[in-house]
């Protein structure tokens, strides 16, 4: 049956039905199997849509028994009644619900992000950036949460939309809905123009990643933002906050339903943000977020405002370090970039630097003293540091940290578990800093819980229990209380991990170390090394080695996967000026040397950044996001290719998703593939690939000081193809062999590690052969 317009507007799923309904959702399915004319759902991947008016009539034929009535209902009230009065003016997230709940994702959220990242992500971005698709999922999500009445809207839209035609009106919809939401909290980020970069294959596609971002709960915004960290991510440094990484800072210094001022300086996608209001309850604190990238505010204002918050968002795209507030935070919550330093410029000179000047080319200790300068009196930060901070050889570094413990601004150190991060293994501890004139304690309680957290997807999480032991142990210390130093030791070896209070006198020795490890007897021979890493180690191999298994048996099956052929007679040959725009980086003159920068901003790709066949994962320049905006032209999108243009020809590098927005420098040039052209752009990266095609470059570089290939050169060079469907099993027999032999190199790896730390274990004798 065709359903009328006003009846095809909006869609439920079985969680929002139950809810509304005033019933536990196994009910739901219990009505579902057990009656024949139940609606049938609008299946959207694994997440099921139930459209609301088939929902509401089919409730309006079932009385509530007597015994369920609620309070103020009267004998004969329908499920409908109760479904109509819950939906009629469905308000925006409640803060005080979202507060003092855990962000808990369930498997039917996991299913449905994975379906939205996974080939629809593709289907509907076209040569979007991933980012620009994930701008789409957010604000689906943001809009269907918090703002009851615009979703009508996109309703609206969406039941009248049937071709490619209605593609653009949806998105300028979704768009112009985000970015009024965006402008009233102060944000200028263009989101609609975002949106109309995406160039989905059918209306159906657009629809069903519409839908199933729709069909989610409050908790998969985290989780398609963390998802983009790992897969893609903006920029090298900007990866998400894990979950439990955030929940746990916030735990250790916020007290719910305190009225507090909370502040991260780097608030990456709001992450951190989000954990303290979940934490202290939404009405009861002001939180304030800075960031160097306009990008990620944007990503941050709809995650809070999702959450039914209205924080006070910057993003400041200077490179100096701001000076001290007139009115400072009661805490700081923040995760700053690992190991990277500030642009070139005024920065360091006008930072204020207490504890003293950090080193040029690291700004680790700088955001810890920038952290401690943004508290009020007595105020406390989290600041979410790499191991080698706390014990790096660094003079500079050493002596930061002698005068942060000398004056009392270091209370707790803590190690948390490795592989927490899904963009990045560099391992962290969680330093909690005090803003304070005079001491309050005579220790530093040091803390290792790398054995806690779980593993799930190649990293481990840090779960509510974990979050509970450690916090139980940590929190007293911090409020000043009056157990003796060995209480901590035997109540946290209770929960399985270790700590230790040192004195402040001991720590700032020669070393001068805030490494937990150093100070619980790590390294030193007669300590049990670490059971967790021993057990990841043995999971990795098995992980690896089936992933291996599955590879062979594949190839085993399919044969050698080639036979003799004919020769290429019959092929097409082109000139590659015919096949691709050939686009040389900007001259130099136009981004000379000092446009360059080692700290924030967008990626910028030299020749030494090519690498077998692929672009470095962390180029060594960037260039800032205000100086990327002029030179537009000059993007890579994946798919396109990237040559030599000065220097050393090498290999010509493919580029993939994570390099989407990246830069070409002045010394290398980009191939993109014409509509139309009948090549495939892998197939074609191959084909430069191979060593007729390099030492043709090669020859034809120019024989000058520094070897030079222009562009008119290269658009010479003759390439030679068959139909576009040999193309693409040539491709994926060759993408077949690439992935077994990784696989391989994987697995080699894994044994590699295995081996290091069974030898710990086994001259230890904490393990023994069989």
């Amino acid at each position: 049956m065709q359903l009328a317009h006003e009846d095809r507007v909006g869609l439920v799923t079985r969680t929002e039905i139950a809810e509304r309904a005033g019933v536990k959702r196994p009910a739901v399915s219990n009505w579902a199997r057990r009656h024949k004319d139940f609606p049938t759902p609008v299946r959207s991947g694994d997440t099921e849509l139930f459209h609301e008016a088939e929902i509401t009539r089919w409730l309006a034929t079932h009385t509530i028994p007597r015994r369920q009535l609620l309070e103020g209902e009267q004998a004969g009230t329908t499920y409908a009644d109760r479904f109509r009065r819950a939906g009629g003016d469905r308000p925006s997230a409640d803060p005080e619900a979202v507060a003092n709940s855990a962000e808990r994702i369930g498997s039917e959220d996991e299913k449905a992000v994975d379906q939205l990242m996974g080939r629809l992500a593709d289907r509907v971005r076209g040569p979007a950036t991933m980012a620009d698709y994930v701008n789409l999922c957010l604000i689906v999500m943001y809009v269907r949460h918090a703002e009851p009445e615009r979703w009508r809207r996109i309703e609206d839209v969406m039941s009248a939309g049937q071709g490619s035609r209605d593609v653009q009106a949806l998105l300028r919809t979704l768009g112009d809905i985000a970015q009024e939401a965006l402008r009233r909290n102060g944000d200028r980020t263009d989101m609609r123009s975002s949106l109309l970069q995406l160039e989905p294959r059918s209306w159906d596609d657009l629809a069903t990643a519409v839908r199933t971002a729709a069909g989610t709960d409050v908790g998969a915004f985290q989780l398609v933002w963390e998802s983009f960290s790992a897969r893609d991510g903006l920029q090298g440094s900007e990866f998400c906050s894990p979950v439990g990484l955030a929940s746990l800072s916030a735990a250790l210094v916020l007290t719910p339903g305190r009225k507090t001022t909370v502040l991260d300086p780097y608030m990456r996608g709001g992450e951190m943000l989000a954990a303290a209001v979940r934490h202290i309850g939404g009405t009861h604190g002001t939180v304030y977020g800075e960031t160097l990238d306009g990008r990620l505010q944007a990503v941050a204002s709809l995650y809070l405002l999702h959450l039914g918050v209205r924080a006070k968002l910057t993003s400041t795209r200077s490179d100096r370090w701001p000076p001290d507030r007139e009115h400072g935070a009661d805490v700081v919550l923040t995760n700053p970039p690992f190991n990277m330093s500030d642009a070139p410029g005024p920065g360091r000179r006008t930072g204020n630097w207490p504890y003293g000047s950090p080193p040029q080319g690291n700004d680790n200790l700088a955001w810890v003293q920038y952290a401690l300068g943004a508290l009020a009196p007595g105020g406390r930060a989290v600041v979410v540091m790499p191991v080698k901070a706390g014990n790096s050889v660094n003079v500079a570094e050493r002596e930061i940290r002698r005068a942060l413990v000398c004056g009392g601004a270091v209370e707790c150190v803590i190690t948390v578990p490795p592989h927490l991060f899904s963009a990045t293994p560099v391992p962290v501890s969680l330093w909690v800093l005090r803003r304070t004139e005079l001491p309050a304690r005579e220790g530093i309680l040091f803390v290792d819980a790398q054995e806690l957290g779980a593993k799930v997807r190649r990293r481990r999480v840090l779960r509510e229990t974990d979050r509970d032991a450690i916090t139980a142990v940590v929190r007293p210390w911090l409020d000043g209380g009056q157990w003796p130093d060995s209480e901590y030791a035997s109540r946290a070896a209770e929960r399985g991990f270790s700590a230790v209070v040192v004195d402040r006198e001991v720590v700032a020795d020669e070393e001068c170390s805030l490494r937990p490890a150093d100070h619980l007897g790590g390294g030193n021979y007669g300590v049990a090394p670490a059971a967790a890493q021993l057990h990841e180690a043995g999971e990795e191999v098995a992980e690896h080695a089936a992933r291996l298994r599955v590879l062979e048996r594949r190839a085993v099956e399919a044969g050698d996967g080639f036979r003799e052929g004919s020769g290429p007679g019959g092929w097409n040959e082109a000139l590659l000026r015919d096949l691709c725009e050939i686009r040389p980086g900007p001259s130099y003159t136009r981004l000379p040397a000092e446009a360059r920068t080692s700290g924030a901003g967008i990626p910028l790709v030299l020749p030494q950044d090519l690498l077998a066949g692929k672009i470095a994962g962390e180029t060594r320049y960037r260039v800032p996001c205000t100086t990327a905006e002029r030179f537009k032209k000059f993007e890579l999108l994946p798919g396109d290719i990237v040559c030599v243009r000065t220097g050393a020809q090498q290999q010509p590098a493919l580029v993939s998703g994570p390099q989407a927005g990246w830069l070409l420098s002045s010394n290398v040039m980009r191939l993109r593939v014409r509509p139309n052209a009948g090549i495939d752009p892998f197939y074609l990266h191959a084909y430069l690939s191979l060593r007729y095609a390099r030492e043709w470059m090669s020859h034809r570089a120019a024989a000058t000081a520094a070897p030079s290939l222009s562009s008119v050169a290269l658009g010479h060079l003759p390439v030679r193809f068959p139909p576009i469907g040999r193309q693409l099993r040539s491709v994926e027999l060759l993408g077949e062999l690439g992935r077994r032999a990784e696989a391989h190199a994987s697995y080699v790896s894994a044994l590699g590690r295995l081996r290091a730390e069974l030898a710990e274990h086994l001259l230890h004798g904490s393990v023994e052969p069989l």
